[in-house]
């Protein structure tokens, strides 16, 4: 056997270019061009069917404060600087009571866009009926709230206050009443509520008049009763004793209660890892740390390895680990909490002990003047809340009669001069664009779930492996597609296996006996009438070429060459025949070696060692043999028959098989210890694809290519049923 050198590395892939994405859309054009086709009509049709909407709008400004009229502040003032205060204005201009009130004042249950008009005592009724259990107003009312537009400028106190309709007139009314009617809505929270609070007021002043009168009865009463002495320097150093005292406990207190609160919150907690006090604690931080990194490394172990694996499994055991220390050094804070919270509260009793003593020794010193002085203070304090209670309601009263607002129209809307929608120039290009983007998707879509090889760019891509020509397709039957020796076929199908045969010439460094076979991934992609085509090819230059069918399951071979299939190798190979027998012979050099009997077990029949011996002896006779064998994915014997030839030839139908299924193929082929000599893409859709062999290969090429032999397929048989397969596909 003839040992070629091993051939080159294949070609690196291409960088992507904008024709390769062109190419994309091309490739799909038609059903890219009737979705953005459709796309473009349904928003055009929808833009001319759309009512105009017309959209007028109010201006209105919303103070922080209401204007300081009066020197002291209103009892309806709120607090305007808060974030939720305009919140609550937006809501108020969007509330159904003030909905309501529009409808109402603009007699809207009349007008034709709400339905009307309707008859008078059916308005009536409706408007009479209570809020909430009229479908005709409530109706109304939202479809007022469904037209409003509230716009607020960022950074701005200024509110537009919007309103959509069918008629400009009727738009500019709603903003405009709505906008008034808000005003008057926030005058009228403002008295409601200063009313309701002076009532109020009254009633607090009565109670605090009475209060004073009994307390100085009752203070008149205890004078007379005891002897009350001047006491006041020993009081008031009592007093200061106090004061000191009190001011301690108070301090005290206070950390008690916040150590005792932080010690109940952090024990009733059901993750005490989370509470703030722990997690400032370094050691839980730091283990903090560790976990996170454990867990990254689970997730990573995980990406690799099942969930019991034994790395898995260990990491997951740290994790459980540095929780329980995690747990525990939580409960250890927590009872250190637990620990300061005692110490205080020791603190406190200690502390509460001594003003308990001073509060008895005061006591003791004004066990007789101890009423008095209460009764006083009540007094005093009655009179204070009185006095402030009568200045508050004067003011109140003062308040009720201002008729102020911290609201007012800066611009009222007017009639809008056009509708706001439908644009139809900006409509009818975002339908056009939206179909764009469509269409484009949809195209880079279907070429993602295109997985077939379809030009030498994908050969070269996605196998990796040699290109020893692409045979274009035809649409002509198999048999109207042999190359004819002595024949002058100047065609670009003829051509085509013209370049196979250079190819595989320049795989071999001298002009000895060559054994080549030929097979595919799967049936039905022209791997017979390659190899027919590429024997008759090499026979009319190389010289004698024999043509071996080793298909024994479904020979095709003599069909095409319209000879017998009997004898030939599988009788030959079982001693039935002699060579010379079973090899037809046709004119110009060129011979055929049927498939011949139909055997049980064809892998069997090629595997044995007579095999071997019988190629060996054809090869001092042949200056090409040629082996057809079925698809690798089918059967066995491509295998077997790979390393008793000097190489071997894929035939890859453009767009019938997937490239996985090639790339098995070919990784198959070379494990069996087979010489890969590459890859025939047969069938090439040239005129689909022009624009790419037009790029490559030059303009005629692919113009040529896309325009030859454009006739009815007429086959019939295995090789024949290639364009069906295809057209099923």
């Amino acid at each position: 056997m003839a040992s070629p050198p091993p051939p080159g590395p294949a070609e690196p892939p291409a960088e992507d270019h904008l024709w390769d994405y062109l190419a994309v859309v091309l490739r799909h054009r038609k059903f890219a061009l009737a979705i953005f086709l459709t796309a473009t009509s349904v928003a055009t049709i929808r833009t001319l069917l759309t009512r105009p909407v017309y959209m007028a709008t109010a201006q209105i400004l919303i103070e922080h404060e209401t204007p300081n009229v009066l020197t002291f502040k209103d009892v309806t003032e709120v607090d305007a600087a808060r974030d939720d205060y305009y919140q609550t204005q937006y809501r108020l201009l969007q509330s159904r009571s003030l909905a309501r009130r529009v409808v109402e004042t603009l007699n809207l249950l009349q007008d034709p866009e709400f339905g009307g008009p309707r008859a008078p005592e059916q308005v009536q009724a409706a408007l009479a009926a209570p809020p909430g259990s009229s479908p005709i107003v409530e109706g109304a009312i939202d479809g007022v709230l469904g037209r409003l537009r509230i716009v607020a400028a960022k950074g701005s106190r200024i509110v537009g206050v919007g309103a959509e309709a069918f008629r400009p007139d009727l738009a500019m009314n709603i903003a405009n009443k709505l906008s008034s009617l808000y005003i008057e809505q926030t005058l009228e929270f403002r008295y409601q509520t200063s009313s309701d609070a002076g009532r109020w007021l009254g009633g607090q002043i009565d109670q605090q008049r009475k209060k004073i009168e009994e307390g100085t009865q009752e203070l008149n009463k205890i004078k007379e009763r005891e002897g009350i002495v001047n006491i006041e320097e020993r009081r008031t150093l009592l007093a200061q004793k106090l004061s000191q005292l009190g001011s301690s406990l108070t301090e005290v207190r206070t950390a008690r209660l916040a150590k005792e609160s932080l010690y109940r919150q952090m024990r009733a907690s059901d993750s005490p890892e989370d509470l703030p006090e722990v997690l400032k604690d370094s050691v839980i931080q730091q283990l903090r740390l560790e976990r996170s990194d454990l867990e990254q490394k689970q997730s990573q172990l995980l990406e690799k390895y099942l969930d019991q694996h034994p790395e898995v499994v260990r990491v997951r055991r740290q994790i459980d680990e540095v929780r329980k220390r995690t747990s525990a050094e939580a409960q250890r804070i927590i009872r250190s909490a637990e620990n300061d919270y005692k110490a205080a509260a020791a603190q406190e009793a200690s502390l509460s002990a001594a003003l308990e003593s001073a509060k008895e020794e005061t006591q003791e010193l004004g066990s007789r003047s101890g009423h008095y002085d209460a009764v006083k203070r009540e007094v005093d304090a009655a009179r204070s809340v009185l006095n402030s209670l009568t200045e508050r309601h004067k003011e109140t009263d003062v308040a009720q009669e201002l008729n102020v607002s911290n609201i007012r129209i800066v611009d009222p809307a007017v009639m809008p001069g056009g509708p706001i929608r439908p644009n139809r120039q900006r409509d009818i290009m975002t339908g056009a664009l939206l179909g764009l983007v469509l269409a484009l998707g949809f195209a880079f879509f279907l070429e993602y779930l295109d997985n077939t090889l379809k030009t030498p760019d994908d050969v070269r891509t996605h196998l990796g492996a040699p290109l020893l020509g692409v045979v274009p397709e035809t649409g002509q039957a198999p048999a109207e597609l042999l190359i004819q020796r002595g024949a002058s076929q100047q065609n670009t199908f003829s051509e085509a296996y013209r370049v196979i045969r250079t190819s595989l010439s320049y795989s071999w460094p001298s002009a000895s006996p060559r054994i080549i076979v030929v097979t595919s991934t799967a049936p039905g992609e022209g791997k017979t009438l390659t190899s027919v085509n590429l024997s008759l090819t090499l026979a009319s230059a190389e010289g004698k070429v024999l043509l071996i069918d080793a298909d024994l399951r479904r020979p095709q071979a003599h069909a095409l060459l319209r000879g017998r299939r009997t004898p030939g190798l599988s009788d030959v190979l079982v001693g039935k025949a002699k060579p010379s027998e079973a090899i037809q012979v046709f004119a110009g050099g060129h011979s055929l070696l049927p498939a011949g009997t139909s055997v049980p077990s064809p892998a069997d029949l090629v595997t044995g060692q007579a095999m071997r011996g019988f190629l060996e002896g054809l090869r001092g006779v042949y200056s090409w043999i040629v082996i057809d064998t079925p698809p690798v994915g089918a059967v066995s014997e491509p295998l077997i028959l790979g390393p008793l030839a000097d190489g071997v030839v894929v035939v890859v139908g453009a767009e019938m098989v997937p490239r996985k299924a090639v790339g098995t193929t070919i990784e198959r082929v070379k494990e069996s210890g087979a010489r890969l000599l590459g890859v025939v893409l047969n069938r090439a859709r040239v005129e689909k694809h022009g624009y790419y062999y037009g790029r490559y290969y030059g303009h005629y090429y692919g113009h040529y290519y896309g325009h030859y032999g454009q006739r009815p397929e007429a086959a019939r048989g295995k090789v024949a049923s290639i364009s069906s397969k295809r057209r099923g596909g």
